[in-house]
């Protein structure tokens, strides 16, 4: 529960929405929601392509990360939404071979409805960073 020296804010990222941002005393969680396969027009990127929607996703995860200043080794969970769970391990191997430095607990979510049409993927994650002053 957040105490009265927390607070709570939503900041429109590009390029797929909102990061919602808790902060404390001590530390600055944030939460970024659902990053898709998409380029700066929002358009699906690597249609068709696995591999290359994941590495797409997790670009534009890392780049709203950057802009908030977040840094990979900030990241504490990321979470893979798939169109079919057979998808799961290449999924995952995607991931890991893309962003080796990141040592985040990774899940794998089953899902429909994915954003854009035609995605086969999404990625969702969580950071925290400790000391971020005021402002960043």
């Amino acid at each position: 529960m957040l105490g009265a020296a927390s607070t709570f804010a939503q900041a429109q990222v590009p390029p797929t929405g909102d990061v919602q941002v808790f902060r404390n005393a001590l530390e600055t969680v944030f939460v970024f929601p659902r990053v898709g396969p998409v380029d700066k027009k929002g358009e699906l990127v690597a249609a068709a392509d696995l591999t290359g929607q994941v590495r797409q996703a997790l670009v534009n995860l890392r780049l709203m990360a950057s802009r908030v200043g977040v840094a990979p080794a900030h990241f504490v969970t990321l979470t893979i939404y798939g169109a079919d769970s057979s998808l799961r391990e290449v999924l995952e191997k995607s991931a890991r071979e893309a962003f080796s430095d990141w040592g985040p607990a990774t899940a794998f979510v089953e899902a429909k409805n994915l954003r854009p049409t035609g995605a086969l993927v999404e990625v969702e994650a969580v950071a925290v960073v400790r000391g971020l002053k005021p402002g960043k």
